[in-house]
Parts: C-alpha cells; sequence; structure tokens
C-alpha cells in the first residue's frame, strides 16, 4: 500500500488521464502537491509499465497545456517491486496557472475552477501590489474627514492633490482604491462595518449600528463611540475604598479595530463584524492571512505583510497604529495585569479578535511553556539554545523535547549547527 492517503496535496492515479492537468493546476496556483501515478485512489500498487515513456508523457503534456510553465520534478519510485511515478509540483510565483484557459484549487480530494472572484484574488495576491494600489474608476471624490484628522494630527493646512499623491491615495490624475476607501463617501461595496450589542441572548438586540458608505475613518470613530456606549469605566468598593475599573481595556479594542480596517480583504464579500456582548467583544475581519505569514507568525512575531499597504501607512500617519507588526503584541500588553486573556481565532477566510470583559475575582496565572518560548523567539531574529535556558529554567532533555514538538508541529525551525544553532519562528 502507498504510504500516503489523497488529500488537498495528494492525488493518487491509476493510469495517465489528462485530468492530472487540473490538479498540476491547482497545485501550482496554490500550495504545491504530490501526483503519483500507477497506485488506485484505495492506495494499491497498480505500477506503471515503462515509467520512462510515462515521465515523457507527463512533462510534453504539462508543457504544451499549463500556461505559464509551473515548477516540476519527476520521480520513478519502486513500491512493492513495482514502478511508480511521482509528480510533484511546486507553489508558483505567477500565478493564475492555466489550463486550457481556466485556473483551478484543490476543493478536499479534487480539483474544481475558481469563480472570478477568487481568480480576481488569485492575481493580485500573485502581483507585488496590494489591493488599495489599484487604480480606481472615480472621478469625484471628497476627503474632508481626512483632512480634518491631518490637520488636527500633524497640523497639515490643507488637503490637496499634492498630499493624496503623498498619501498614496492618486497616482498622476488618476484616485486609487485607497482614495475610494477613505473618502467621505465611500462606494465601496464591501466596505462596511457592522456593530451589535446583544443582551443575555443572541436573539436579544440592544443596540445596533450599520456603519456603510462611509470613510473608514468615520467607521474607525463610529465603533470607538460604540464601545464607549457599552463598556464604560466603573468603580468597585474594594473594603473601605472605591477602586476605578475597566470592563475592557480600550487600547486592545481600539488596536483590534483598526487592524481589522486596514488588514481586512476589500475583494471579498462581508463586512467587519463587531458583535459585543455582556462577557467579550468580538472583532471579525473578512480574509484571512496574507501570503507569506502563518498563523504561529501573525500571533508571536513583529513581522509585518499589510495586505492594503497605503491604508496602513495612513493610519500609520495618524497616528492610530504605532507601527507595522505590533497589534497583537499591543493588545496581550492591555491583559498582563489580569486573568482574563484575548483570544485569537484564524482561518483561510477571516481573522477573529476575542477581547474578554476583565475577572477582577480570578488572580493572573503565569503563561504556558509554549506561549513563552514562542514570545521570546517571535521578539527577536532568533534565539539561541542558552537564552531559551535561561528564559525557561528548564532542564535540557526536557527544554529539547519542547523544542522538538514546536519543529514537529511547524512552528519553529531550527538553524545553524553545533554551538551556532538558533531557534526562529516559522513564517510560512
Amino acid at each position: 500500500m502507498y504510504p500516503e492517503k489523497e488529500s488537498s496535496k495528494i492525488e493518487l492515479k491509476r493510469e495517465l488521464t489528462d485530468s492530472f492537468l487540473k490538479t498540476v493546476s491547482a497545485f501550482a496556483n496554490y500550495d504545491g502537491g504530490k501526483i503519483v501515478f500507477g497506485v488506485s485512489e484505495n492506495g494499491s500498487i497498480e505500477g506503471i509499465v515503462d515509467p520512462e515513456k510515462t515521465r515523457l508523457q507527463l512533462e510534453n503534456k504539462i508543457n504544451d497545456s499549463i500556461s505559464p510553465r509551473p515548477d516540476f520534478v519527476l520521480n520513478t519510485v519502486s513500491f512493492e517491486e513495482k514502478q511508480i511515478v511521482e509528480l510533484t509540483v511546486s507553489k508558483g510565483k505567477n500565478a493564475p496557472y492555466l489550463y486550457n484557459g481556466r485556473a483551478y484549487k484543490r476543493s478536499d480530494t479534487s480539483s474544481t475552477p475558481l469563480d472570478p472572484n477568487e481568480l480576481r484574488r488569485l492575481s493580485l495576491d500573485s502581483s507585488t501590489m496590494t489591493f488599495d494600489q489599484l487604480p480606481s474608476n472615480e472621478e469625484e471624490l471628497s476627503f474632508k474627514v481626512l483632512e480634518r484628522w491631518l490637520q488636527e494630527t500633524v497640523g497639515l493646512k490643507k488637503l490637496g492633490d499634492d498630499s493624496l499623491r503623498t498619501l498614496g491615495l492618486m497616482k498622476g490624475d488618476q484616485f486609487l482604491r485607497s482614495a475610494e476607501l477613505l473618502a467621505d463617501i465611500n462606494q465601496n461595496a464591501q466596505s462596511a462595518t457592522i456593530i451589535v450589542r446583544f443582551g443575555k441572548t443572541i436573539s436579544e438586540f440592544m443596540d445596533r449600528v450599520d456603519l456603510t458608505h462611509q470613510s473608514l475613518l468615520s467607521q474607525y470613530q463610529g465603533a470607538l463611540e460604540m464601545f464607549d456606549k457599552w463598556y464604560q469605566p466603573y468603580e468597585a468598593v474594594d473594603g473601605f475604598i472605591r477602586v476605578p475599573r475597566i470592563q475592557i481595556p480600550r487600547d486592545a479594542y481600539r488596536e483590534a479595530v483598526a487592524n481589522a480596517l486596514i488588514h481586512r480583504r476589500y475583494d471579498q464579500g462581508g463586512a467587519v463584524q463587531v458583535a459585543m456582548y455582556e462577557d467579550r467583544v468580538e472583532i471579525t475581519s473578512p480574509g484571512g492571512l496574507p501570503e507569506g505569514i502563518n498563523e504561529t507568525a501573525y500571533l508571536y512575531s513583529q513581522l509585518s505583510i499589510p495586505r492594503n499597504l497605503i491604508l496602513a501607512e495612513v493610519f500609520h500617519r495618524l497616528h492610530l497604529i504605532e507601527k507595522f507588526g505590533t497589534g497583537i503584541d499591543r493588545i496581550r500588553k492591555e491583559y498582563e495585569p489580569y486573568a482574563s486573556k484575548p483570544h485569537f481565532e484564524v482561518s483561510d477566510v477571516l481573522i477573529k479578535i476575542v477581547l474578554p470583559v476583565i475577572d477582577y475575582k480570578k488572580q493572573p496565572e503565569e503563561i504556558s511553556l509554549e506561549e513563552l518560548i514562542l514570545t521570546t523567539i517571535g521578539n527577536s531574529d532568533g534565539v539561541s539554545r542558552s537564552e531559551l535556558d535561561l528564559v525557561t529554567g528548564l532542564q535540557r532533555t526536557r527544554l529539547t523535547e519542547v523544542l522538538n514538538e514546536l519543529i514537529s508541529e511547524g512552528k519553529i525551525v531550527r538553524t545553524g549547527g553545533g554551538r551556532s544553532v538558533r531557534y526562529k519562528l516559522k513564517y510560512n
């Protein structure tokens, strides 16, 4: 039996048929993968009679049918005294890779064509441009809200075309998508922030605000106003003293909202959603992580790959974010004095940040060993074994076990050899 089962990255083929070309397109467009010829879907080894001929046919079919040409490797392997052929396709840098004029993706164990929206996102992801750098079709836009923010923050007197070009909202005489999103009347159909305050159950609506057709700055301000309405500071009696307390750190909420607005996908349907409950706030933004960064790097490193580079720079100029790559770290630090901790959920289609209401009855606990190691590694360009010994206080054997577990889980990598060994986060 073949040791690997069919999956999103493995396809088993009993014999050569042209259907494999759809899978080549899918692997090259996304995460790469392997197609094995001479193996049935159930994993039984059938074998290939003439491996050299099959390899030549595979190479010719790929070169003739897939455009642009993907990177691949062909190998003949012996199993159970039979010959099989393995075709390994690498993720390409020039997507979309088309077969008969169509681009494909993997859906579990099958290869399916991309719809127009998916094709557009794939093309954008493989280019060097971010969505907000694309040209806009809008010819008349006003920026009173942005102008007011710039006047109050950096002392700008008047926002003219030269300033818009400096900010990256215009190129020549043409507005860019970034300008659409920051204009007073935001016509981008995907740009909206929906905020709902729930009661004791999700069927009980206590308040709702739909921030649509507004500048991202107005959406940001509206989200803060809703927070201030429902999560005001209060005083608690501790013995004979009245102690001021907060429900949720405002800076953590502000950081989460700013990140949702500037890092979400604007070529994907759906609004930024803020769900407010008695015990927590959930901020959900459409679109998973950008290309080139995985969940571990997102949570523990200060690597920043802005999905909307111009928007991130404008928010930085307005002091709404401090610097790229520090948002998650800042949210965590706001909760450091408390037992309640933020929670982060990452998937292919969304990112959700959950900010709990602080429970003052519980005492803060020490962070887990895994989080301590990942945070230590993430705040540097690589950490030596002796540095981790000092931080964790673990015996050498136990620390080796933990590090090997993190390596096998794909969260960190080991580089160098001997005394030069260093541990770094794995970014993708």
